[in-house]
């Protein structure tokens, strides 16, 4: 948004990023195959762009690779045996030995051999190795919960939550919440509803990419590592192929009897009509007010998402970023 207005510029970065990520996939079928031939072809529009404006000439070898992509693909099978990456395999390396730290002073941490203790720390700060049990009415859940703290009853809740407009009549809009889409557990309003907040979520999915199933850890923890982290979500809502919230407060929810809930207060991104200086084809949400967060059954999680704030831009305005790994990029595309 700070650049100037349809900017060349933008849009050649936006394809050329669509065109790695599809590349970069490991299973590849005939549809796939014609999406990226259709990226390719918009990505010379957007070369042919820049140099009618810059003048940049784009003759050399790994931009002439592109026009080979599909053959290749069809010969090889893959394109991980096409790279101009030659004698970078201690790349692998390196990252397995940034996985054994805890990710601050990696470096330092990787020359006294690896971490391992500084990892144990990390995982013993956020409290992760405490699961909660698996209730017995969705034994088949694709959801854990992890990092609780310790129950209180809903008066102690709003207390401690008091001047958060999230939290404004929360006992009221949780009540209403049981009673129409779990009638059997409906609270009176002489019985007490316990809350257990629990500040992680392992989500299980299968991957658009291969069909295998992967694993999302989902924060939602005021203090992590010294910094709040609320991470946003991709949840199933009827009526939106891309539903988007960001976590303000997960929870077990304990109403009388042996019952449990699994819920969260999620605060919503709606669809706007705002559009950028340049318009791409990245989706743009508008994170809505405080007062529209609602509860989301953990069921209903599919998996994490990100999203950048627009620089520049009117406030609360994001751009949903499909390129962080191939199977975001095949959900934001459908």
């Amino acid at each position: 948004q700070l650049l100037p207005r349809n900017w060349c510029l933008v849009r050649i970065v936006r394809r050329i990023q669509k065109v790695c990520t599809m590349l970069g996939l490991s299973v590849m079928t005939r549809t796939r195959l014609d999406h990226v031939n259709d990226l390719v072809r918009k990505y010379e529009c957007a070369c042919n762009e820049v140099y009618n404006v810059f003048g940049k000439d784009f003759n050399f070898l790994k931009q002439h690779s592109l026009m080979h992509a599909i053959e290749d693909f069809m010969s090889k099978g893959t394109s991980r045996n096409m790279n101009t990456r030659v004698g970078k395999g201690f790349q692998q390396e390196v990252g397995k030995m940034y996985q054994k730290t805890n990710g601050k002073n990696a470096e330092c941490q990787a020359k006294r051999g690896g971490g391992g203790p500084h990892q144990e720390d990390a995982d013993l700060e956020d409290h992760e190795r405490i699961i909660l049990p698996v209730s017995k009415e969705r034994s088949s859940g694709h959801w854990k919960l992890g990092s609780p703290v310790r129950r209180v009853s809903m008066h102690r809740l709003e207390a401690d939550q008091r001047g958060d407009l999230a939290f404004r009549d929360f006992d009221m809009h949780l009540r209403e919440y049981i009673a129409q889409y779990h009638p059997v557990h409906q609270v009176r309003l002489e019985q007490q509803i316990q809350i257990q907040q629990c500040r992680v979520i392992y989500v299980k999915y299968q991957s658009k990419v291969d069909w295998r199933s992967a694993t999302d850890i989902l924060r939602c923890n005021p203090l992590f590592h010294g910094h709040p982290r609320f991470d946003s979500v991709i949840y199933e809502e009827d009526n939106k192929p891309l539903a988007v919230g960001k976590l303000h407060f997960v929870f077990r929810c304990h109403p009388p009897g042996d019952a449990v809930i699994d819920l969260a207060l999620a605060r919503p991104f709606g669809t706007t009509a705002w559009q950028p200086n340049t318009r791409t084809d990245c989706p743009i949400r508008k994170k809505l007010p405080l007062n529209n967060c609602h509860f989301i059954a953990l069921e209903h999680i599919v998996r994490g998402i990100l999203l950048c704030p627009i620089f520049g831009g009117q406030d609360g305005m994001h751009y949903i970023v499909g390129c962080i790994d191939e199977d975001m990029y095949l959900r934001v595309n459908n």
